[in-house]
């Protein structure tokens, strides 16, 4: 499958995101309704109170992925951003 089940590690951690997502529906069927926005933007963290970066490639605009590799970029380049206190 293209999200990496093939993968021993991805397919344990797909098993186990199958697991909570069964008990939070099963506690709240209306959870994915009324689940408040993440704050990070990631919609693991939003669903399952959890971020699983190890097996998660389903969002290519992955805001936590796009921010480890801006400042992957920052370092590799030896760019410095401060920031000005007025």
């Amino acid at each position: 499958m293209s999200w990496g089940v093939e993968h021993q590690g991805r397919r344990e951690g797909i098993k186990e995101l199958m697991a909570i997502s069964e008990k939070i529906m099963r506690a709240n069927p209306n959870h994915v309704n009324e689940v408040p926005k993440s704050t990070s933007g990631c919609w693991m963290e939003q669903m399952y109170g959890m971020v699983r970066c190890d097996f998660c490639d389903l969002a290519v605009d992955c805001p936590i992925m796009e921010e480890q590799a801006w400042q992957e970029y920052l370092k590799q380049n030896n760019i410095v951003i401060e920031k000005k206190i007025t």
